[in-house]
Parts: C-alpha cells; sequence; structure tokens
C-alpha cells in the first residue's frame, strides 16, 4: 500500500526502487520523515514526540469528548468509508472509533502512533500531509481534526489529500476558526466553570498549562472563507458545512469549529 513520499515510486521493504530512497521501521511503525526538507520535517517530529512523551490523551481538552468522537464517526460513516485515512491520528483514539475496512493513520511523532497501535489494527506511519507516502486513489474517506491549520504548507498538503482521494471520495476535515482573547476566556468558563463546574477537568487542564505547555508549530489562521477557498484551490467540492448554528445539537466545542465535509471534483 505505501509508495515512496517524494517521488511516488513503488517500496520494497521501504526502500523505494525509482530514487533509491530507503525508509525506516521504528518499532515496526514506518518513518517516511527524509527528502530535501528533513531538517524541517525533523523539528515538526521533535515538537510532536515532545508533546507526547510528557502528556497522555493529549487533546481531550480541546473539545475530543466520548460524545464528539461518536458524532463524528456518525458523520463519516453517513458517507462511503471502505478505505479510510485519517491525517494527524495522533494518540488514535478517532481513529479506533472510525468506520471502514481498511484504515490508515499517519503523525508526525512515533510516540503518538506506539499509542494508535494499541487502541486499533489500523496501519499507522510517520509522514506529513504535504508528502502522503500513499498512490493515487488509494481512499474513499479522508478526515482530520484539528490539523488542517498545522500544515506548513495548506495548498500541497489539500492537493495530496485530495491526490489520494478516489473519484467523488470524500474529506472531512475540522477546523478552528479564529478567536479573540475574550472568546478564549468565555470558551473556558463555559467548558470547566459554568454552567457546570468540572473542577477534575479543570485542573488537568490548568496543569497541562504550567508544567511543559503545549505549543504546536506552525499555527495558520482561518476564516470559513478561506479555508473554503483553501479546499477548492485543492481539487475539492464544499458539500456541506457543520456548525453550531446549522446543527445546534451538534457537540462542538465552539461557534469557532467548523468541519467542511468535501468531495473530490469530478476530473
Amino acid at each position: 500500500m505505501y509508495v515512496c513520499p517524494r517521488c511516488k515510486g513503488t517500496l520494497l521493504a521501504f526502500a523505494c526502487n525509482k530514487c533509491g530512497a530507503q525508509y525506516p521501521l521504528i518499532n515496526g511503525i514506518p518513518s517516511f520523515l527524509q527528502g530535501p526538507s528533513a531538517d524541517e520535517r525533523q523539528f515538526v517530529r521533535d515538537v510532536y514526540d515532545d508533546i507526547y512523551s510528557h502528556h497522555e490523551n493529549v487533546w481531550a481538552d480541546q473539545g475530543r469528548s466520548e460524545k464528539f468522537i461518536g458524532f463524528f464517526s456518525d458523520l463519516v460513516a453517513s458517507l462511503p468509508h471502505g478505505s479510510l485515512l485519517e491525517v494527524g491520528c495522533g494518540e488514535g483514539t478517532l481513529l479506533a472509533a472510525l468506520p471502514g475496512e481498511h484504515k490508515f493513520g499517519i503523525d508526525p511523532s512515533i510516540h503518538a502512533l506506539a499509542r494508535a497501535a494499541k487502541r486499533s489494527t489500523a496501519r499507522c506511519a510517520v509522514a506529513l500531509a504535504e508528502d502522503l507516502p500513499f498512490p493515487a486513489n488509494a481512499f474513499d474517506m479522508v478526515v482530520s481534526v484539528g490539523v488542517m491549520e498545522h500544515f506548513a504548507n495548506p495548498d500541497a498538503a489539500t492537493a495530496e489529500i485530495c491526490r489520494v482521494l478516489r473519484d467523488d471520495g470524500h474529506y472531512v476535515a475540522l477546523i478552528h476558526t479564529d478567536l479573540s482573547r475574550s472568546q478564549r476566556i468565555a470558551l473556558k468558563i463555559r467548558e470547566f466553570l459554568f454552567p457546570k463546574f468540572r473542577p477534575l477537568a479543570f485542573g488537568s487542564w490548568i496543569k497541562k498549562k504550567l508544567w511543559r505547555p503545549i505549543r504546536q508549530p506552525l499555527r495558520k489562521s482561518y476564516t470559513i472563507e478561506s479555508a473554503r477557498d483553501c479546499l477548492q484551490r485543492g481539487g475539492f467540492l464544499v458539500k456541506r458545512l457543520v456548525t453550531r448554528q446549522s446543527d445546534p445539537a451538534a457537540p462542538l466545542a465552539g461557534s469557532h469549529v467548523i468541519i467542511f465535509v468535501v468531495q473530490k471534483a469530478a476530473g
């Protein structure tokens, strides 16, 4: 299933028969972060490895509740999903819950993927969205949650996701649009303090902020319009937006959370 992320050549024992690149296995997980921009890729990998080596359930306090995971999985299940890829699968909590007969996940962090491998039988690899190690037309469905904002090159990553989708395949992408400082404070008050006080969750969040705080690299700013433009440039047709306004019952963390359901454009 895997191909060389650089030239898309066939791999034999994780060596490319076209460009000669050799990709290592780390504890049984292939790592595809090689190539001309290896320094930048190594930086991204190091940042996320540091995050996951010191924290578990990293994104649980950023809207990844069991209710949200169930909602997102049901949304994906309503579309063709026999073969599925999650971009930025992290520790694999969502990947394990998603439907699909053949599931794959990629992430920059080997530490995250080691946990993901224990949660499901999905095949995982260390890779970035800008250079996916999969052949064209490989998947019915690609998903990403809170990842699009951290693509080093959003246009390249979106085009790659489109490339690995079959004709009429779907990409379901959750993004976080920008919030002002006051909006961020109000969001945390609603999440932890009022109308329901959640002391354990609040304490866990405070600890994470004070002890080895999580700082993701490459944060891009998006509005609904700019995200839509990026997806359309990459070869997608926007079919549906899921927001607090369009779906009041959707368990989204706030009005800044948007789910795009897009489809690969014909041709």
